[in-house]
């Protein structure tokens, strides 16, 4: 599409090189290189979109010089060429490396049509109209594709089966214990009778039995059976106590198995809580359309003047919702606001107006504290929240700088509606700028 933007500036006489296609070359190879600028830091693109689309825009913006100095560096003598600073020729060039970047990181796509949808219906670009619908409407395809993905609730969630390899355990080992012979032979023959044969002692006392069964069989089955059971049951309990039983360990196997466990119940919940977080979505934000309730000022939005509600709703919803959003959620934004009743019918109201009403209004804090983390002090041209953010800056409140600063006609107006998605849509393209997301969607893996 890079070489169509360029010759696109070129088949309506926007920008003229004398029919020369070496020039022509080299206008791409610096819109190439603005691109690569792009491509290294996509925070460029906001304030690259924005001298894009304004054919009034200053030759002292940073955003001019740089690409001045692209074009200086591949076509030296670009001034014998040119009359003038050619402020179209730069503008195609910024086109042209956005249309590019945009091809390879969605974060730029989303401030080139944030920012498309925001200024061009205000801007003097009839003649270039045919240019801006075909590149706005196929980055902005592009850009709600990855968006639809991201919101879609799938019909069924499939979770792959838990995946355990069971280790081999070890048998158990039993190591029998051994009854103390000698110990049974000493107790039973003091169990039979006072004394026993040894063949080399003679006679030897045994200090057990006293009796002898022809003599007092009645006391000596007494005598032999208590000394007897005693030495048994002693015998058998020595046996008893030597066995051991070597058990295999279990712990590792079962700590394995419990984080095994635990990895496949949160993985089952994160896809489960990723397949329904488009629907979570969608359920919050009706929620918030009928309760007309601001998170951020914490009160009902009838409370508040109208276009102070409008303001705030957009900060809401932008707080509310991820980077990449369906471009349906910002016609939802504007039917939210009609909901206030009075809002349809208000009258419009110029765009420098109601920056002054966001610089100064108590309620609208919030918004300021927002425009300030997501955009910079006011410097060359940049978006409405950059003075919104930093009201006391200088040149923030002044009326001359404010279309140097802005690209916005003095005179334009806008509606409640318009205002507040305008400031929703900045408010993405800001972030956008600076987001951590990844330049392009992952595939969803099957």
């Amino acid at each position: 599409m890079g070489d169509g933007v360029l010759q696109g500036f070129l088949n309506r006489g926007l920008i003229d090189v004398g029919g020369d296609d070496a020039k022509l070359d080299k206008l791409l190879q610096a819109a190439g290189d603005l691109a690569a600028a792009l491509k290294k830091n996509p925070s460029k693109a906001l304030a690259f979109s924005l001298i894009a689309f304004d054919p009034s825009a200053p030759e002292a913006d940073p955003v001019v010089q740089e690409a001045l100095a692209a074009l200086q560096n591949r076509w030296t003598t670009y001034r014998n060429t040119f009359s003038a600073t050619p402020v179209a020729v730069i503008r195609a060039m910024l086109l042209d490396a956005l249309v590019a970047g945009a091809a390879e990181d969605d974060r730029v796509g989303v401030c080139f049509v944030a920012s498309a949808r925001n200024a061009l219906p205000l801007l003097p670009v009839d003649n270039e109209r045919d240019i801006w619908i075909g590149i706005v409407e196929e980055v902005e395809r592009r850009v709600d594709l990855r968006a639809e993905a991201e919101w879609a609730t799938p019909d069924s969630i499939t979770v792959q089966p838990m995946k355990y390899d069971a280790p081999k355990l070890s048998v158990a080992e039993v190591r029998i214990g051994e009854a103390p012979k000698a110990d049974i032979q000493k107790g039973m023959m003091a169990a039979a009778g006072p004394q026993y044969q040894h063949s080399q002692q003679g006679n030897v006392l045994t200090n057990g039995n006293q009796h002898w069964p022809q003599n007092n069989p009645t006391m000596w089955v007494s005598e032999f059976g208590r000394r007897a059971g005693t030495t048994i049951a002693d015998a058998i309990d020595a046996a008893l106590s030597e066995i051991e039983v070597s058990q295999p360990d279990l712990a590792q196997p079962f700590a394995k198995l419990a984080e095994a466990v635990s990895s496949y119940v949160d993985d089952t919940l994160k896809a489960v809580s990723g397949a329904t977080a488009g629907l979570q979505r969608r359920t919050n934000l009706l929620w918030w359309r009928e309760a007309l309730f601001s998170p951020s000022a914490g009160r009902s939005y009838r409370t508040l003047p109208p276009t102070v509600a409008a303001a705030l709703m957009a900060l809401d919803l932008f707080d509310t919702i991820p980077l990449f959003s369906p471009a349906s959620v910002s016609a939802f934004l504007g039917e939210t606001v009609l909901r206030l009743g009075e809002t349809a019918d208000a009258a419009k109201r110029t765009v420098r107006d109601l920056v002054t009403e966001a610089q100064d209004e108590a309620a609208l804090a919030p918004l300021r504290t927002a425009a300030a983390g997501l955009a910079a002090e006011p410097e060359g041209r940049g978006p409405l929240l950059a003075l919104i953010g930093y009201p006391a800056h200088t040149g923030a409140r002044d009326a001359a700088s404010f279309q140097r600063l802005t690209g916005v006609p003095a005179d334009s107006a806008l509606d409640l509606v318009a205002w507040s998605g305008w400031l929703f849509r900045e408010l993405q393209a800001s972030k956008a700028a600076t987001d951590a997301s990844p330049a392009k969607r992952r595939a969803r893996k099957g």
